[in-house]
């Protein structure tokens, strides 16, 4: 005979205020050939790197270097003929996010995005916990409707994580270059994490 079984659901969510920032910001260049352009944006990039002071050398890395033609960009910035773009993510402390904004504008850089999020083991430790809270509500669940039916809640005979959408993790502020006087107050991470489980079902 095949045993009663029920399944319930939950979802459960952990908060904590974010231990890391990253800051994209951009070194344009422009001239009259490829080469031209890409030298002076690097110039400019390695000028934004020697006026952040709130980081290390290791911290700032390039991530990305494109170099255009402008007359197939919309919108060029430069009336030069070619223009380059060295894309560079600083890595600092939250609290530091807003100095390295002031810094890389005043070195006549451009702030693409300021991210906040957690280190991966902070992340998972949030996970774990948000695990351990849904799968106790799924048992309360599960014990309520086994006890309005009079039975009682037997052994767990399958549990699974499932997705759950929880909206973007950081601060997106776009042009924050063209401001000295930003003011960040990163708001707390949520990560979320949703359990289906089975119980058995058994007389009381």
């Amino acid at each position: 005979m095949t045993s009663r079984t029920i399944t319930t659901d939950a979802i459960a969510r952990c908060e904590a205020a974010p231990d890391l920032a990253t800051v994209e910001a951009t070194a344009l260049g422009e001239g009259d050939s490829t080469e031209d352009a890409r030298a002076i944006a690097n110039d400019r990039a390695s000028t934004l790197r020697d006026s952040i002071t709130d980081v290390s050398a290791g911290q700032v890395r390039t991530v990305d270097l494109q170099v255009q033609d402008t007359t197939e960009v919309f919108d060029p910035v430069t009336d030069a003929p070619f223009q380059a773009t060295e894309r560079l993510h600083i890595d600092c402390m939250p609290e530091t996010a807003e100095s390295v904004v002031v810094d890389v504008a005043t070195a006549g850089g451009q702030v693409r995005s300021v991210q906040f999020h957690l280190h991966e083991d902070k992340h998972r430790e949030l996970q774990n916990e948000a695990i351990g809270s849904a799968m106790e509500r799924a048992r309360e669940k599960a014990e309520q409707i086994a006890s309005a039916e009079g039975l009682a809640l037997g052994e767990i005979r399958e549990a699974t994580t499932k997705e759950v959408s929880t909206g973007f993790d950081g601060i997106v502020e776009e042009a924050l270059a063209r401001s000295a006087d930003t003011n960040l107050h990163p708001a707390p991470i949520t990560v979320s994490e949703g359990v289906e489980v089975v119980y058995e079902l058994a007389e009381k």
